[in-house]
């Protein structure tokens, strides 16, 4: 069976997923969350939906998947301890050091690989599983051929791919446009979309790319949302886990509708999508699942849709109709589905600048009007013009509000085996969670009590304490036979409530205790040069093995494509790579060659993809933790420096320029201030799906500028991955 795990934003997304056939959901608290701006969960909401998921079988995926730095990592074990006595399903990470400590603490907890991992090949997936990775969401960028050599290759271990919802224009993760434009981490859950907003692009006149004939203005960078539906049976068929629908930003009613088209789809009923439709999407199409074109990264002539929103990254809904006339302030439709008061409807009206900005409006006065009706719907006050022919979108249905569903929950408690030990004039109750006793004189029964029954009704009321009773063994040491004792009920009562309070507090102690990981012996690590002097001409701040050995080939001297400090020579491997076999056999090609110039003695290799350490864990070659394995604090970097790795150094983690490092098992080198990373990282190819221009005589490469009020980038194409450098830093 394939799991569906739909997004839930909050307490009321999730019941909502639940009950239209959702197996489960992947949902954030309120800190270390990926998506800061949704509602998020408390641990008692998340206690609450806890209860409802036990009862009716379903899944609960806790995101911690934002990176945190030293400081934070106490507040980190607090939460994990609160979460593995309520328990949940899996733990989706991206920080390491995270990673480490559920893996090496909270061993109860399965840990799942966040897609902002950037895990999109078979090295990285085993990586993962190799740190004890119990699942792994895949990339959004993989085509379903490469989606089905990962699950071919890696069998045993769980697979979650994406399967609806929005597409990030840059690899999850390596996405740093957020923070450098807008000072807002993207790894730290703030991320302020600069991929929806709009550019103007120009050329670049040293390169001499083409511009076409599209729009010189438009958000060039928002992709399309993906509706891989009708993916759905041969992702079945490749024996993958669980299909993820993206929108925890998004309401109950997405999460509501999103669950039971899916659910539908997979047992293979009759779908109709307009309702998800209408509650939230971009122009949608199958993206990198069977959207691209390509089987892989065979470099094929694309002929498909582009990838891209088009001329707005807005909420476009489905067509409801066409735009005839517009007289006043009505607009005549010729409609193409029914439309009634209440329903919000929206057209994009083009400004002097030729972008394209959303006009919303609420219908009204028309009743109830048929599809093949031409209809006047009155517009609001002062709003821009629509254009003749132009397409009238329904964006909300009157009809689609969901009902909302009753959070009066009981939390759920932590059930605990008891032992409860009867003497004459004391009763002891035991458990692992913590034991008390209570003085109390044993009085002989004037008829047959079944103590032990009364004993486990008594205990087994525990009110909104976090624990209550799992199984209850009864041991009777006192003078009186079982049968024969009595205790008062109001007694039992008491000494329940005040065994259950010393559970809490005891429970509140531990939340607050640190967790001892061990001392840390320091290794003496080389100090690496500036970040910003390691990048080639372009300011590209890595370099692909396979692009290297061609430019070998016509010639060019090794020595002077690596990035030289001093006497060393250093090889900042790139982090994205859709051939791994035809990455890893260059880059051998390149040592080998190294080797025979007596070059090779000099290179210290930068690793920036969880895929690159196997490869040198065989080799010993000198590595070092390159900007994209973030080591954001002091396990993540335990975790890489308990590999079979001849590290020598290690780059802290790009977004931070100081920080303390005393309980580091080296001494990271921060990155300089100067350093700039690329701002996308994407396989959306920027001449293919931003511009329009087709595939064919396209040397595979290009470059351009693009401009956004006081700022500037450049676009990089090489071999169609499509890279976006902040201009004022070239």
């Amino acid at each position: 069976m394939v799991e569906l795990t739909v997004p839930a934003g909050s307490l009321q997304s999730a019941l909502n997923a639940f009950s239209e056939g959702g197996d489960g959901v992947y949902l954030g608290l309120k800190r270390f969350s990926a998506r800061t701006g949704a509602t998020n969960l408390s641990i008692e909401e998340l206690a609450k939906l806890r209860t409802v998921a036990l009862k009716e079988n379903k899944k609960i995926h806790l995101t911690i998947n934002t990176l945190v730095t030293d400081e934070e990592l106490f507040e980190v074990v607090a939460t994990l301890k609160e979460v593995e006595r309520i328990g949940v399903d899996g733990i989706i990470v991206q920080d390491l050091g995270i990673a480490r400590i559920i893996r090496d603490a909270f061993p109860s907890l399965p840990l799942h690989g966040s897609t902002q991992l950037a895990v999109h090949t078979v090295e990285g997936v085993r990586r993962l599983q190799k740190w004890g990775f119990e699942r792994i969401v895949l990339a959004r960028e993989l085509t379903l051929d490469e989606i089905d050599d990962i699950r071919k290759a890696c069998p045993d271990v769980e697979l979650k791919v994406f399967i609806h919802g929005a597409l990030c224009y840059a690899f999850s993760g390596l996405c740093m446009a957020s923070h450098y434009l807008a000072d807002r981490s993207a790894n730290r859950g703030a991320c302020a979309q600069v991929c929806r907003t709009w550019w103007s692009v120009e050329e670049d006149p040293s390169f001499g790319s083409p511009l076409g004939e599209g729009p010189r203005n438009a958000p060039f960078f928002s992709m399309s949302d993906l509706r891989g539906i009708e993916t759905i049976d041969r992702l079945k068929k490749m024996g993958i886990d669980s299909l993820k629908i993206e929108g925890r930003m998004k309401s109950p009613a997405y999460a509501h509708y999103s669950a039971q088209a899916y659910r539908k789809a997979l047992d293979g009923q009759p779908v109709d999508l307009d309702p998800l439709s209408i509650t939230f999407a971009r122009t949608q199409g199958t993206g990198w699942l069977s959207g691209y074109g390509r089987r892989g990264a065979d470099f094929s002539l694309r002929h498909t849709p582009s990838l891209s929103s088009g001329n707005t990254a807005s909420h476009m809904g489905i067509e409801a109709g066409t735009i005839l006339d517009h007289v006043d302030h009505e607009i005549l439709v010729a409609l193409k589905r029914p439309v009634a008061d209440r329903d919000g409807v929206m057209y994009l009206a083009e400004d002097r600048l030729g972008l394209f900005e959303p006009v919303r409006f609420a219908v009204r006065g028309v009743g109830l009007a048929e599809a093949g009706a031409r209809i006047w719907i009155p517009l609001p006050n002062g709003v821009a013009s629509p254009a003749i022919g132009s397409e009238l979108r329904l964006v909300s249905g009157h009809d689609l509000n969901v009902p909302l569903i009753s959070e009066e929950i009981s939390p759920y408690q932590k059930p605990i085996d008891l032992t409860v030990i009867l003497e004459d004039s004391k009763l002891t109750i035991r458990s692992r969670a913590g034991s008390a006793e209570a003085h109390v004189a044993l009085q002989k029964a004037h008829r047959n009590q079944d103590l032990e029954h009364n004993l486990a009704t008594i205990f087994s009321q525990s009110d909104r304490a976090l624990f209550t009773l799992g199984s209850l063994n009864m041991v009777n040491k006192s003078s009186l036979k079982d049968e024969e004792i009595f205790l008062p009920l109001s007694t039992l009562k008491k000494i329940r409530r005040a065994f259950y309070q010393s559970l809490d507090r005891r429970f509140e102690r531990y939340v607050g205790q640190p967790i001892d990981f061990g001392d840390v012996e320091k290794k003496e690590w080389q100090p690496l040069p500036k970040r910003s002097l390691l990048v080639d001409g372009d300011r590209v701040p890595y370099l692909d093995p396979t692009h290297l050995r061609k430019r070998i080939d016509k010639g060019k001297p090794l020595e002077e494509l690596l990035f030289p400090d001093g006497a060393q020579l250093y090889f900042p491997l790139a982090p994205i790579t859709f051939r791994e076999d035809r990455f890893f056999e260059d880059l051998g090609w390149i040592i080998d060659r190294a080797e025979k110039e007596e070059s090779l003695r000099r290179i210290r290799f930068g690793l920036n993809n969880v895929a690159h350490i196997r490869f040198f864990e065989e080799r010993q070659l000198p590595v070092f933790c390159d900007i994209y394995l973030y080591l954001a604090n002091s396990h993540s970097a335990r975790l890489i420096g308990e590999t079979d790795l001849n590290l020598i150094g290690g780059y802290h983690w790009l977004e931070r320029f100081e920080g303390d490092t005393a309980l580091w098992p080296f001494e990271p080198t921060f990155v300089d201030p100067s350093f700039q990373a690329p701002l996308f990282i994407s396989r959306s190819c920027f001449r293919y799906d931003s511009l329009g221009l087709g595939c064919e005589g396209c040397p595979r490469s290009g470059s351009w500028y693009v401009n956004q009020h006081d700022k500037k980038a450049r676009v990089i194409v090489r071999e169609c991955i499509t890279t976006l450098l902040d201009a004022e830093r070239l």
